[in-house]
Protein backbone atom coordinates (compact mmCIF):
# COMPACT_ATOMS: atom_id res chain seq x y z
CA UNK A 1 0.00 0.00 0.00
CA UNK A 2 1.56 2.95 -0.78
CA UNK A 3 0.26 7.04 0.31
CA UNK A 4 0.30 9.75 -1.26
CA UNK A 5 2.33 11.94 0.24
CA UNK A 6 0.13 15.49 0.17
CA UNK A 7 -3.53 14.09 0.18
CA UNK A 8 -3.29 11.01 2.46
CA UNK A 9 -5.36 8.78 0.05
CA UNK A 10 -3.98 5.15 0.44
CA UNK A 11 -3.28 3.88 -2.82
CA UNK A 12 -3.80 -0.42 -2.08
CA UNK A 13 -3.33 -3.57 -4.26
CA UNK A 14 -6.33 -5.46 -5.72
CA UNK A 15 -6.72 -8.45 -4.45
CA UNK A 16 -8.36 -9.95 -7.09
CA UNK A 17 -6.34 -8.98 -10.28
CA UNK A 18 -3.31 -7.57 -8.26
CA UNK A 19 -3.44 -4.15 -9.67
CA UNK A 20 -2.57 -0.90 -7.42
CA UNK A 21 -5.87 0.63 -6.80
CA UNK A 22 -6.50 4.56 -7.68
CA UNK A 23 -9.88 4.81 -7.08
CA UNK A 24 -11.26 4.31 -3.35
CA UNK A 25 -14.89 4.26 -2.72
CA UNK A 26 -17.89 2.84 -0.75
CA UNK A 27 -20.65 0.77 -1.03
CA UNK A 28 -23.17 -0.71 1.74
CA UNK A 29 -22.41 -3.31 3.16
CA UNK A 30 -25.55 -4.99 1.42
CA UNK A 31 -24.58 -4.48 -1.71
CA UNK A 32 -20.48 -5.01 -1.23
CA UNK A 33 -21.61 -8.83 -0.06
CA UNK A 34 -24.40 -9.54 -2.43
CA UNK A 35 -21.79 -8.66 -5.60
CA UNK A 36 -18.20 -9.31 -4.09
CA UNK A 37 -17.18 -13.18 -4.05
CA UNK A 38 -16.71 -14.47 -0.28
CA UNK A 39 -12.82 -14.71 -1.13
CA UNK A 40 -12.76 -11.62 -1.88
CA UNK A 41 -15.23 -10.17 0.79
CA UNK A 42 -12.75 -8.92 4.05
CA UNK A 43 -10.11 -7.57 1.14
CA UNK A 44 -9.33 -5.23 -1.03
CA UNK A 45 -11.26 -5.16 -4.68
CA UNK A 46 -10.68 -2.39 -7.09
CA UNK A 47 -13.54 -0.18 -8.48
CA UNK A 48 -12.60 -2.34 -12.08
CA UNK A 49 -13.18 -5.69 -10.51
CA UNK A 50 -16.24 -4.58 -8.52
CA UNK A 51 -17.97 -3.59 -11.59
CA UNK A 52 -17.39 -6.83 -13.61
CA UNK A 53 -18.14 -8.82 -10.91
CA UNK A 54 -21.78 -7.09 -10.50
CA UNK A 55 -21.66 -7.35 -14.40
CA UNK A 56 -20.99 -11.32 -13.78
CA UNK A 57 -24.14 -11.29 -11.49
CA UNK A 58 -26.26 -9.06 -13.04
CA UNK A 59 -26.81 -6.61 -10.29
CA UNK A 60 -27.20 -2.87 -10.57
CA UNK A 61 -25.28 -0.85 -8.29
CA UNK A 62 -25.52 2.51 -9.96
CA UNK A 63 -26.93 4.20 -7.39
CA UNK A 64 -24.48 2.77 -4.64
CA UNK A 65 -21.62 4.84 -5.12
CA UNK A 66 -21.90 8.53 -4.07
CA UNK A 67 -18.23 9.65 -3.86
CA UNK A 68 -15.26 8.29 -5.81
CA UNK A 69 -11.62 9.17 -4.78
CA UNK A 70 -8.80 9.42 -7.31
CA UNK A 71 -5.49 8.78 -5.92
CA UNK A 72 -2.73 9.63 -8.65
CA UNK A 73 0.38 10.39 -8.56
CA UNK A 74 0.41 14.39 -9.83
CA UNK A 75 -3.24 14.92 -8.34
CA UNK A 76 -5.80 13.34 -5.90
CA UNK A 77 -9.33 13.86 -6.75
CA UNK A 78 -12.81 13.54 -4.86
CA UNK A 79 -15.70 12.68 -7.46
CA UNK A 80 -19.74 13.02 -6.17
CA UNK A 81 -22.05 11.38 -8.62
CA UNK A 82 -24.36 13.66 -10.17
CA UNK A 83 -26.54 10.84 -11.96
CA UNK A 84 -26.04 7.68 -12.68
CA UNK A 85 -27.06 4.63 -14.78
CA UNK A 86 -27.22 0.88 -15.22
CA UNK A 87 -25.31 0.39 -18.86
CA UNK A 88 -26.82 -3.24 -19.09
Amino acid sequence: MSVHPKSGFKRQRCSACKCQDKFNFYVPDEIWREIVPFQYLNKVVCLQCFDEFARKKNIDYSHSIDTLYFAGSQATFKFHTLAAQNVS
